[in-house]
């Protein structure tokens, strides 16, 4: 018996719920800006969520992009330091004229005599 009791209670409970009669009872008019405040916060909370989210994807692209181009400089770099190498260069130039010295660098010392006049 209790529990058809209880079945039928659960029946007009639910019904109050579906049929609105719940929002014209005292306790609801009570807790009511209770009820606003948690549904507030409760909307702030999925705003913070989808913001992070989207952070979170910005930041993957970014550094996905950084990644990139980390990658792109050190190819370049490589290139770079490839086709500066003394050997490459003097392979391209040896049809213009231009070949690769033989003596090493001598150092040129040029003496400055000052001059001072005198007022």
């Amino acid at each position: 018996m209790a529990r058809k009791d209880k079945k039928k209670k659960r029946n007009v409970n639910i019904m109050s719920v579906l049929g609105g009669n719940f929002l014209v009872k005292e306790k609801f008019a009570k807790q009511f800006p209770f009820m606003v405040y948690v549904t507030a916060l409760l909307m702030l909370l999925i705003y913070n969520t989808y913001v992070a989210e989207e952070r979170n994807r910005e930041i993957a692209a970014a550094t996905k992009e950084l990644n990139d181009l980390h990658v792109e400089y050190i190819q370049m770099k490589s290139a770079v330091m490839e086709a500066s190498k003394q050997s490459v260069l003097a392979r391209k130039l040896k049809d213009s004229g231009i070949k690769e010295p033989v003596e090493p660098l001598k150092r040129i010392n040029i003496e400055e005599t000052t001059k001072k006049t005198e007022e």
